[in-house]
Formats: structure tokens, sequence, C-alpha cells
């Protein structure tokens, strides 16, 4: 084998090999398509590497058609990602594999020997899989322009690491055979194919899980590192300190034993110690041991939280039944003649309960994070939207603007998202209700890291001195029992807590023309907490 070639493939191999068995072992959200397109794409490169060692030549025969299957592969990635039909993938699968079956058990049918001329059938079937390969291009490139946000950038990977593929796949065999080119050219098409795919493949983890799996690809090469030094060692060094001098198989083995004993301990020492200096929160094994001790504290915590939620629960179910018959007496009251204004103030005090036991089922029964890519922007004016159906008449103009552009996303839980902008915009409307000059204004910006922030200023009378300090406790609010929007003092409170859980937070300062400013601040990789 040509060093060159050495040179290219073996870490090409390397590389789709580790990035597809992480992904298996440590993704959560990897569609099996993508893993099995890495998986595909280190056989194809197997095949190549088979076809350029002279003493594995005829075996490369038999193995170099099943790269055909790649296209299926890039089907069923497809298919992944655009949440489309399974049909064409069945059938790309069946005819990938009918040609790779032929070309193992009749090679001559595609080529003749080292794969140096075209067979009777390698020109019809080049034609089939190319057609195939343009119309899988096709409907992909429809599918990324239809597409929006991390879809979209995941379809064009996908698109372009399949042309790539494509190019570095079949095309470049087109060349073998046809005495045009070297296989050698299809190296760096091919590894741009495969930085496309892995990204691809990662995209699809969010938040934690992103972490793990990433940490996961870095330990892998710094394992693999310190592997190459100690193998190295080892076949140099070890038989020439056995008795024999390596000649006595079971004086080696019993040598070789002895000194891999602590290499293993010594291997992920070093590996968690590196992790420790590259990662803010490392996942090696000690460091998985803290943090299950205080993932142990944090369950104590939520068991507590939870029997608090269960007394809310029970406490809301007696509240509400009568509050129903209330809300139902009003209305006979009404039917009979009462005052308007009588009735009113009791809906009014009846909404006000039910409005606080939602907020208490909230605070007190956080759900588990769904963290996905989220429309900021568009997030946003649904908030402002439910905020003009709360105030109802009189409330103040939203202004949203974004300095990062026309779209902006943020990995975060979506509902939780909503909460906190509701939640904000909710207050600035009901401090400015009923003035005419009142105005809220909504800045989206980027932050460090990616990080989103999200500013909501109103030119209002702004937060009480009195309440300043303890604004996002539990039950603190400015609004009386007495005021025509009271509050409960757990709005705040909860989209505190809901940025507190996705790992940013959120701030309160004195706007410089008055009224209040909001910060919330949304971390760029999505929720570490759950």
């Amino acid at each position: 084998m040509r060093p060159l070639v050495a040179l290219a493939y073996y870490p090409l191999w390397a590389v789709v090999v580790t990035v597809a068995i992480t992904a298996l072992r440590l993704g959560r959200n990897v569609g099996r398509g993508l893993v099995a397109l890495c998986f595909f794409l280190a056989f194809w490169i197997t095949g190549l590497i088979l076809l350029e060692t002279d003493s594995t030549l005829r075996l490369a025969e038999h193995v170099l058609p099943s790269g055909m299957i790649v296209v299926a592969g890039l089907a069923h990635a497809y298919a992944d990602v655009a949440g489309t039909s399974r049909r064409p993938v069945v059938v790309a699968y069946a005819v990938s594999a009918a040609v790779a079956l032929l070309g193992a058990v009749s090679p001559r049918l595609l080529y003749g020997p080292a794969a140096r001329s075209p067979g009777p059938l390698f020109f019809p079937l080049a034609v089939v899989m190319g057609v195939t390969a343009i119309a899988i291009g096709v409907h992909l490139g429809r599918a990324v322009r239809g597409a929006r946000g991390l879809q979209q950038r995941r379809l064009a990977a996908l698109f372009f690491g399949s042309v790539l593929a494509t190019l570095g796949g079949g095309f470049v065999v087109i060349l073998r055979v046809t005495g045009l080119g070297d296989v050698i050219v299809a190296a760096p098409l091919l590894l741009a194919a495969i930085l496309l795919v892995a990204y691809a493949v990662l995209s699809s983890e969010l938040g934690r899980s992103r972490r793990v799996v990433m940490q996961g690809l870095a330990y892998a090469a710094l394992t693999a590192l310190l592997s190459t030094f100690g193998l190295a060692a080892f076949f140099k060094l070890l038989p020439h300190l056995s008795p024999g001098g390596g000649a006595s198989l079971p004086w080696l083995a019993f040598v070789i034993f002895l000194a891999a004993l602590p290499l293993d301990p010594l291997r992920m020492l070093v590996v968690e110690h590196l992790g420790r200096r590259l990662f803010d929160r490392p996942i090696g094994v000690r460091d998985l041991a803290d943090e299950v001790e205080r993932v142990e504290v944090r369950a104590d915590q939520a068991e507590r939280l939870a029997e608090l939620g269960r007394l809310a629960s029970a406490v809301a179910h007696e509240i509400r039944n009568p509050l129903g018959v209330i809300a139902a007496q009003a209305k006979l009251l009404e039917r009979q003649g009462a005052k308007t204004e009588t009735v009113a103030a009791l809906r009014a005090q009846v909404d006000r309960a039910r409005r606080f036991l939602d907020d208490l089922l909230r605070y007190s029964r956080p759900r588990p994070l769904e963290v996905s890519e989220v429309d900021v922007l568009s997030t946003l004016r649904l908030a402002a939207s439910h905020v003009r159906q709360i105030v109802g008449e009189g409330a103040p103009t939203v202004e949203i603007a974004s300095e990062a552009g026309d779209a902006i996303f943020v990995e975060a839980d979506r509902g939780a998202f909503l909460d906190v902008a509701t939640a904000l915009l909710q207050n600035a409307a009901i401090a400015l209700d009923g003035s005419p000059a009142g105005r809220i204004g909504v800045r989206v910006a980027r932050g460090e890291g990616g990080a989103v922030v999200v500013r909501v200023e109103d030119n209002g009378p702004g937060v009480p001195e009195a309440i300043e300090a303890r604004l996002f406790e539990p039950f603190v609010t400015g609004r009386g029992r007495d005021a025509k929007h009271p509050g409960t003092g757990l709005g705040l409170a909860v989209a505190a807590r809901w940025l507190e859980r996705h790992g940013g937070a959120l701030r309160h300062e004195r706007a410089p023309a008055g009224g209040a400013r909001f910060e919330a601040l949304w971390p760029g990789r999505g929720a570490e907490a759950g």
C-alpha cells in the first residue's frame, strides 16, 4: 500500500467509525439512518483500502460493490431528518443490496481484474445508481428550501454530504475502472462528506445529551492518543524485558499482563484530568460519582417539592369545586337581576383565585424540560398576543425588535420560554394599564457563547423599592388585593425558576428613563438541568 493512501484513508475510517459508535452509544435523538450511513461510509472506505493493498485485491473486488448501499443510507438518513415515508428507503435498500450481492458473488459482471476495466453490467448499473442519487439529491434540495432553523441546517449538511459522498464513491470508481483517475482523489471528498454527516448526526442532540456525545468523542480521541504510545512501548520493549527475549509465550503473556494491569487506570487518570481542563462539566468516572451525589441531593429536594406539589394539587382540587359553584351561583344571580357591579366583582374574585391556583401548581409541580429549537421572535409575538387578551382594552403596544437579524433561535423548552415571556410582558402591561403614553420595548440580542438575551423594558412607575431585593421570591408582589389586576406573587418566581433550570438567569434593573427593565438570559447550548 502506498503511504499516501494510508495517510488518507486510515484517519477517514477511524473518524467515521468513532462518530457512528459514539452516536449509537451515547446519543438519544440520533436516527438509525444517520448512524447506518456512517457505517456504510466506513465500509466503503474499507473497500478502497483493500483495493490499494496488493494482498487483498481479490477480496476488494467482492467488497467494493457494497459501496452502493451508501445511497440507501442517504435515503434512510433523509427520511429520519425530514420525517418522510419509509417506502422509498425500503426500495433503496433492496436495490442497492441486490447490486452489492451481485458484485460480491460475481464481480466480473461489474468490472475486470483489480477493477481496472468495465464489465458488461458496469455502465447500466452506474446509470441506474446515478439517477437514484440525483433523485435523492433533488428531494433533499427541496426539503432544505422548505425547512427552517436546525432542521434546515441538518438537511443542508446531509445534502452537501450526499453530493460529496457520491463524488467520492461511485464517481471515483468510474474514474478507476475507466482508467481516468486514481482513487486517492476520493479522500478529500469523503473527508468533507464525513464531517457534514457528523454534523447532521450530532446536531440532533440538544442540551445535556449533546454535551455527553461531544465529550465522548473527545475522550475517544484522547484514549486513542495515549493507547498509541502505550501499544508502541508494548511491542518494542516488553519482548526484550521478558525471560527468553520474548521467545517463550507464557513468560511473554505473564509480563504483558502485569504491565497492562496499571496501564488502564493510568490512562483513565490522564484522560479524566485532561477532560477537566477541557470541559466545564466532564464525564469522567470520578466526575460522574460526584454528579451522582449532587443528583441525590437534588432528588431529595425534588421529593420535598413533589410533596408540596401533591399538597398544592389537593388544595387546588378542594378549592376549585367551590369556585365552580360560586361562578354558577353568580350566573344565577345575574339572571335574577342582581347588580352588574356585584356580579362582576364576584367573578373577578373567582378568576383571581383560579389564577392563583394555576400559578401555585406551576411553581410547586415543575415538569421535565423538553428542549427543542425555539423561534424567539415568533414566540415573543405569541406571548404579546396572550397579554393583550389578558389585559384587554387599553393594553400598551409591544414593540419587538432583534439586533441579530430577522430570525433568531435558541435551544430551550418552548413552553417555558413562552411562560417567561408572558410573565414579563404581562407585568409590564399591567404596570402601564391606563397610561396613554405607555410603551413596552422588547429587544433580542446575542450574548456570549451563543446565548440569547431578551430585554423587556417599560416606562411605567417601576418596581417598588420595598420589594426590589426579594423580587424573584414566591408570593412577593407589588400589586395589592384591591388592585385592578391583583398579583399572586408567583409569576416572576416561576419565570426565574424556568431560567435557572435552563442554566440561565433573570435580572432586573431600573431603566434610565424610569420604569422597569428585565433581562432573561437563555444559554446558547440548551438546558443542562432537568
